[in-house]
């Protein structure tokens, strides 16, 4: 998927930071096609671990200051993410570098932006807009 405007929530920070998550995607798509390394693949579920960290720290206080009903669908969501990105970069260390596990990952990234950011997150980006 690329970013389009439309995903905005206007939120700055936040919204860099999902620019962030779709250039990651890009970054995987990318090394897929000109033949990834394990290594590749590696620091790019690095650079994930640290993107979740720094933003979901960030969009939760957000929609904490905000009284945000939804926060707490919102936690259990991240909590998965940053799990199941964890088992698959857990995978890699054991099984190494497979065609399965490279598949399953870009379905994985694409899947959380198509539903995650694009999705759910623009239930708070509504929510925020109509707090003013």
């Amino acid at each position: 998927m690329k970013w389009n405007k439309k995903y905005a929530l206007g939120i700055a920070a936040i919204d860099a930071q999902h620019k962030q998550l779709f250039r990651l995607s890009d970054d995987l798509d990318t090394a897929l096609q000109s033949g990834i390394r394990t290594e590749d693949l590696d620091a790019l579920l690095i650079r994930l671990k640290q993107y979740a960290a720094r933003h979901f720290t960030l969009e939760e206080r957000q929609m904490a200051d905000l009284d945000y009903a939804g926060l707490v669908e919102q936690q259990e969501t991240h909590e998965e993410f940053v799990h199941h990105f964890s088992e698959l970069h857990q995978q890699l260390a054991t099984d190494g570098l497979s065609a399965g596990l490279t598949n399953l990952l870009q379905q994985e990234l694409s899947g959380w932006i198509r539903d995650h950011v694009t999705g759910m997150d623009q239930e708070f980006g509504s929510f925020y807009k109509s707090r003013g």
